[in-house]
Parts: C-alpha cells; sequence; structure tokens
C-alpha cells in the first residue's frame, strides 16, 4: 500500500486503522482567494496542463509533437469551456515557438480553438490540473500523498516525514474483517 515511503524511511507497516486524520487541519478557502477579495477586472482561471494531462504523454519525439488527446479531461475542459470557465492550458512548450504552435495547432485540432496557452501561474489562477503536481495544503507544507505510484513525489522527502506527520495519506482504505466479508 505505501510500502515505498514506509521502506525508504525504514518504518514498519503501520496497519490502516492506525492512521489519524484528525491531526490534518481544518479545509477552509482561504480568505485571500474568495471572489470579494480579488482586484477588480480580474478574471479567474483553471489551468489544464497538456502533456499526460489533457494529451497522452510517452517517449519525447520533439517540441511539436503532441501525443492523442485524454478523452475524459477533453470533456471536461470542453464542459468548463461551454459554462463560460475561463480555461489556460500550461505547458513548459509555450516558452518555445514552435511548441507554442504545436499547441496552438493541436488545440485546433481537438475542438479547442482560441484557449489562451501560457508557461506561467498568476494571482488569477484558480486551480491547476496536472499529472506531475503534488498538492500541499495551504499554509502547512503538509501534502497530500496516495497509495497510487503516480502520487508518489519524485523529490526526496524529509527523513522524519512519517513521524512527524508532514503528509496526508488519502487513498487508504481499511482492511476487511471477516463480518464485512460476509
Amino acid at each position: 500500500m505505501f510500502a515505498w515511503l514506509r521502506s525508504f524511511l525504514g518504518l514498519t507497516p503501520a496497519a490502516p486503522q492506525d492512521i489519524d486524520l484528525s491531526q490534518a487541519p481544518d479545509e477552509h478557502v482561504p480568505e485571500e482567494r474568495l471572489p470579494e477579495t480579488r482586484p477588480e477586472h480580474r478574471e479567474a482561471w483553471i489551468g489544464v496542463d497538456l502533456d499526460g494531462t489533457l494529451a497522452e504523454s510517452g517517449r519525447w519525439l520533439s517540441m511539436s509533437h503532441i501525443g492523442p488527446p485524454v478523452p475524459l479531461m477533453m470533456r471536461r475542459v470542453k464542459a468548463w469551456v461551454e459554462k463560460g470557465l475561463r480555461v489556460k492550458i500550461m505547458t513548459a512548450r509555450a516558452g518555445n515557438e514552435e511548441g507554442l504552435a504545436a499547441t496552438q495547432q493541436w488545440l485546433i485540432d481537438n475542438g479547442l480553438p482560441g484557449l489562451e496557452i501560457t508557461d506561467k501561474k498568476d494571482f488569477d489562477m484558480l486551480e491547476l490540473w496536472d499529472d506531475r503536481a503534488i498538492q500541499v495544503v495551504h499554509n502547512t507544507g503538509m501534502c497530500f500523498l496516495g497509495t497510487s505510484y503516480f502520487a508518489r513525489p519524485q523529490a526526496p522527502i524529509l527523513a522524519n516525514e512519517a513521524a512527524d506527520r508532514t503528509f496526508i495519506l488519502v487513498g487508504s482504505e481499511s482492511p476487511k474483517t471477516e463480518a464485512d466479508k460476509k
């Protein structure tokens, strides 16, 4: 389940029922993100990563090669646009003329013409949908880690992460008891 973290830290496996999420900070909407606190004439937007999120990615071929669309994300983005939400495509390709042109053409070819393309965050970005992101709880440094291979950070973690409860484990299930199995 979360064996990679336990083995990295040299810990003995803890049973899922021993995980106490009551230590997690309360979720709240940070006041600086409330609509009434935004400067006038600003428009919030949702960032969507290109490679690995909106488009399939595999072995790198070239700046101009972008994989086929990811159907679920395409449906989401199209639904957001239909509802009038502002969506920007976040990609490192935007910092390169060839990559920017390829991204624009890919969006046209896949029914998303006119979306803004950027490689920068700004204060109007509400959230980012990205295959590489590790989510951090606002103002705490605590991260959400999942049991999936894809929820594992690639960067080294602190040796005392588990002992200090500097992460929130998501996606774990309690073991089934014999009564549950019947």
